[in-house]
């Protein structure tokens, strides 16, 4: 089940409480309600897993990009001792094989800097949402539960008031037939 479903479950338990007479109030299945927030609260590891998989592909984007970089050092150096073995002038080789291999570290470390901001980005949105999702649920969940309660305290109020009145009406239709 997912948070969404749940608040929706949630949604529909309180359209189906059943209206006390003469007021404004719902009855509502508080067990029902209970299972309901349990449920939210087993769920709420599954957006952790998902900042964990976003962290993950973090660390393998990292890993892709030092390779990448590393694949382009092991290029540049293959290539610069071709040029040295292939150029009659050792000289320019040498410069040429050093100008490649400045090209490629420049190159490695603009991609592994890239590579980990974004990752440092995913890491920062996913860690956001996940934040801003728990506490809209609990949000959401402190609401449901203090509608709740404010509806069975007004219910238990209206019974004792009623209670109350009839205890009044017994008492003074027992003096009235004493007299």
């Amino acid at each position: 089940m997912t948070i969404e479903s749940l608040l929706e479950e949630l949604d529909e338990i309180l359209e189906e409480g059943k209206s006390v007479p003469f007021t404004s109030n719902l009855l509502l299945d508080v067990g029902e309600i209970k299972r309901v927030i349990e449920d939210m609260r087993l769920n709420m590891p599954d957006e952790l897993m998902q900042a964990r998989k976003i962290a993950s592909e973090r660390k393998e984007i990292l890993i892709a990009a030092q390779n990448s970089a590393d694949e382009i050092i092991s290029a540049a150096h293959k290539r610069a001792k071709e040029l040295v073995q292939e150029s009659e002038i050792t000289k320019s080789a040498e410069i040429a094989a050093a100008d490649i291999m400045n090209q490629a570290r420049a190159q490695a470390s603009e991609l592994v800097e890239n590579a980990r901001t974004q990752a440092a980005d995913i890491t920062e949105k996913a860690q956001k949402w996940s934040s801003d999702l728990r506490q809209s649920a609990g949000d959401y969940v402190e609401n449901i539960v203090a509608h709740a309660d404010e509806t069975l305290t007004n219910s238990v109020n209206e019974i004792r008031r009623a209670r109350q009145s009839l205890r009044v009406a017994a008492q003074h239709q027992k003096t009235e037939s004493n007299e």
